[in-house]
């Protein structure tokens, strides 16, 4: 028997590697192919609108007595099927508004030779009048705002540069694709906007930093100061400030420009772990102002005169804690009170009633109490402490000197931290109480029968280095840092506390306390001694 083979009809495509121009298209949101302009077709051409190409084949039905048995077209570079025209005429559906497409058509006779296997086309669309490109910008995992970049259809213009950033990541250029298996553009690249697309970030890992730059900030100062550079995880020492303010003197240096950072000293060794910026500290030089108030050897505050006796005078402070480290055995007092000075338009009134509590160095140790005291007439004097009356460094005190509806005089200390007070009335008892319910604590702890007081015509918010009354020397003052009297009141309709009514405390020459302006109705005595 003879055998006939039989012959397999084969479609060939060929891919043809055309040339690449220097600028790229951006097509659509699914791809974006580099645009080329090859020269024209041999034996195809190819006619165009948005998103069609038809193609059409020039060559005779037969070549050299083989009778072409099919046309075929693909679209060069692309992953697209290839397709079987049923005629000489292709019409191509679902291309993207790209100039440049290209095709690879064949010719294929019935003994699966390819007739004519070289021509190719290159397919312009035309756009809609008015028709424009936008580019989105993915931050793929870093972070940051990038607005999109819209060009008019056709024209060609730089990609936005990147500002997306991601810890640890450093950015290398655009993908049309998140995992970076689209189209590659680099940062800036000039494109052709043929088409609407996303494109996505891409990152690699930075190499871990082995060096920390410290920038300094002036923080309001003038000067300039050049970054520091230092190797990381090694203690240096941090440039020493060379800015200046007028009207302040350098404190430090700290890591955010209102002081909650953390904080570094002129010169202070380091170890930096990361770079930072240094924000220069500032504190306000004191103005040398001459005191305008009164000198005293052992009160510092206010004293407001009247011409009518003060019936009510308060005040509210926080327990200082006191420096009992300058001095081991010391003493300071700070209180409310009226008539301490001699102020009357008929006469001296030469009387004092006040309450306050007293705060002691003690070898080293600080003790506190309350107290009342009064001081009757030039040769009576009679004060005491409150007992089962707690008093501690950080307690809010509020000192009461009222003259009651029933016209007895009256002080009232009370702790607002203990929730307890101590009253006492001039001519009968004195006595500690709860505020909230006025329960006596351990009784009444004496009485006055035999005292009396007729009222001041001052009002007094001091600190002051006490007297032993029983030789008349000064206790040693202990430092206290500073005082601020707070919620200041009297009964008087109209009143104020100008700087003439201020006292210092001088002693051998040394000023030792020197109270501030009044301001916001409080007013702060400070410790200035040596």
């Amino acid at each position: 028997m003879r055998v006939r083979s039989r012959l397999k009809r084969i479609a060939v495509v060929l891919v043809i590697a055309l040339p690449v121009a220097s600028v790229m298209t951006i097509a659509s949101a699914s791809a974006a192919t580099r645009n080329t302009a090859p020269s024209a077709p041999r034996n195809a051409i190819a006619t165009a609108g948005v998103n069609t190409a038809i193609v059409r084949f020039v060559a005779p039905a037969s070549n050299g007595g083989s009778r072409i048995t099919g046309y075929y077209v693909k679209e060069y570079g692309r992953n697209s099927a290839i397709r079987r025209c049923a005629t000489t005429r292709c019409t191509v559906l679902g291309l993207s508004n790209e100039v440049g497409y290209r095709f690879v058509v064949a010719a294929i006779n019935r003994f699966g030779r390819s007739a004519y296997s070289t021509p190719s086309n290159v397919v312009t669309p035309t756009a809609p009048v008015g028709t424009t490109s936008t580019i989105t910008f993915d931050a793929n995992g870093g972070s940051g705002v990038m607005a999109s970049e819209t060009e008019p259809y056709g024209t060609t213009a730089a990609l936005t540069l990147d500002t997306f950033t991601y810890t640890g990541y450093t950015f290398n250029d655009w993908n049309s694709e998140p995992n970076g298996s689209g189209t590659n553009f680099t940062n800036g690249e000039l494109v052709k906007f043929n088409g609407s697309a996303a494109l996505y970030a891409q990152w690699t890992v930075s190499a871990p930093p082995t060096t920390a730059t410290i920038t300094f900030n002036a923080n309001g100062g003038t000067g300039i100061m050049a970054p520091e550079t230092e190797t990381l995880n090694v203690s240096v020492a941090v440039t020493t400030n060379t800015f200046t303010r007028t009207g302040y003197t350098f404190s430090g240096w700290n890591t955010n420009a209102n002081g909650s950072g953390s904080s570094f000293t002129n010169g202070e060794l380091v170890q930096f772990t990361a770079s930072a910026t240094f924000y220069a500290q500032w504190t306000a030089t004191p103005i040398n102002v001459p005191f305008a108030g009164q000198t005293s050897t052992n009160w510092s505050g206010y004293v407001l005169p009247t011409s009518t006796i003060v019936t009510y005078a308060s005040g509210e402070w926080t327990v200082p804690a006191l420096n009992c480290a300058d001095t081991p055995n010391g003493n300071s007092a700070t209180w409310v009170g009226t008539g301490g000075e001699t102020w009357s338009t008929g006469g001296s009134s030469g009387v004092l009633l006040q309450t306050g509590t007293e705060d002691d160095c003690v070898n080293g140790v600080q003790q506190n109490k309350g107290w009342w005291f009064l001081v009757a007439n030039s040769t009576s004097a009679n004060g005491k402490y409150f007992s089962n009356f707690s008093v501690s460094a950080g307690d809010t005190m509020v000192a009461k000197v009222y003259q009651s509806a029933i016209g007895q005089w009256v002080t009232v200390l009370e702790n607002l931290t203990t929730g307890l007070e101590g009253v006492f009335v001039v001519g009968g008892d004195w006595y500690v109480a709860t505020i909230a319910t006025n329960t006596l604590i351990g009784g009444v702890q004496g009485g006055t029968s035999g005292l009396s007081y007729s009222g001041g015509y001052t009002a007094e918010w001091i600190q002051e280095d006490e007297t032993n009354l029983s030789n008349g020397s000064l206790y040693p003052f202990a430092n206290y840092g500073s005082v601020t009297f707070t919620n200041l009141e009297t009964n008087l309709s109209s009143w104020s506390l100008p700087a003439s009514d201020g006292m210092e405390i001088v002693q051998n020459g040394v000023t030792l306390s020197v109270p501030g302006a009044v301001n916001g109705g409080g007013l702060t005595v400070t410790y200035t001694g040596p």
